[in-house]
């Protein structure tokens, strides 16, 4: 038996990176996936990964960071699948240019802080009442190594993946009696079109690149398969007694 049967979920960020391969890994496994995002035509070929595999997806489009499209992503997945017992927070995203704090534009940082930390927020704040009518379900945040460990001069993004930790943490403790597990997954350089961009923008990208690399023990950077492996792992039920954890899928990167 597959591992999310019969199991609804949303995937925000899901026309991309990590979170298009969770919708699709999720999808594999028997879920029937929200596939939310801001751009139309990337939503549009996910759903349709999905559908080549035999599975059932839907497209949600909107950006996360405004409440009425927050609120409408939500009603909209529910409407679709017919409830909601698995959300993840996925969408996010980074600065193509980095500065020390003093210097950091604060229209740039507002702009990140936005997707990254009020965006889950809101996703959160709209998707719990529909969790708690199926009588709890599963959260799950995708965070990053930065979020506690700081990657100098990329302030916004590292205090918008912490922000992301502490809100995960509040529903685990506010929403634990009530069948809601919340944790996050903090993966390391993973190999994305976002990381890609953070690289090719920065002056000595690839120079840092080579640093970031030599920081991993495992000796490379990860897989958005990997990332997607463990987040079926976290919304399977199979770890009902985990909630409340910020968990490393690093590569050792953080233990360096």
């Amino acid at each position: 038996m597959t591992q999310l049967t019969q199991r609804k979920a949303l995937v925000t960020g899901a026309s991309s990176g990590i979170g298009e391969a969770i919708a699709v890994k999720f999808a594999l496994e028997g879920a029937a996936v929200a596939v939310a995002g801001r751009d139309e035509e990337r939503v549009a070929a996910t759903c349709r990964r999905i559908e080549e595999g035999g599975g059932v997806a839907v497209a949600v489009l909107g950006d996360v960071a405004l409440e009425a499209d927050a609120s409408r992503i939500v009603d909209e997945s529910v409407r679709s699948l017919g409830a909601l017992d698995i959300v993840v927070n996925n969408a996010g995203i980074d600065a193509n240019s980095w500065h020390d704090v003093a210097d950091w534009p604060v229209d740039e940082f507002d702009r990140i802080m936005a997707v990254n930390a009020r965006g889950p927020f809101l996703i959160a704040k709209f998707s719990i009442p529909h969790l708690l009518q199926a009588g709890g379900g599963s959260m799950l945040h995708i965070s990053s190594v930065c979020a506690t460990t700081v990657w100098a001069g990329d302030c916004a993004y590292d205090i918008s993946k912490a922000a992301l930790n502490m809100l995960s943490d509040h529903i685990a403790v506010e929403y634990g009696s009530r069948g809601i597990v919340s944790n996050t997954l903090m993966p390391g350089v993973v190999h994305t079109a976002l990381h890609e961009g953070v690289m090719e923008g920065m002056n000595d990208g690839r120079a840092f690149e080579r640093v970031l690399l030599s920081r991993h023990p495992i000796g490379r950077f990860g897989t958005v398969e990997e990332v997607a492996e463990s987040a079926v792992f976290l919304c399977s039920g199979r770890a009902p007694f985990m909630t409340g954890a910020n968990i490393h899928i690093d590569g050792g990167y953080s233990r360096v």
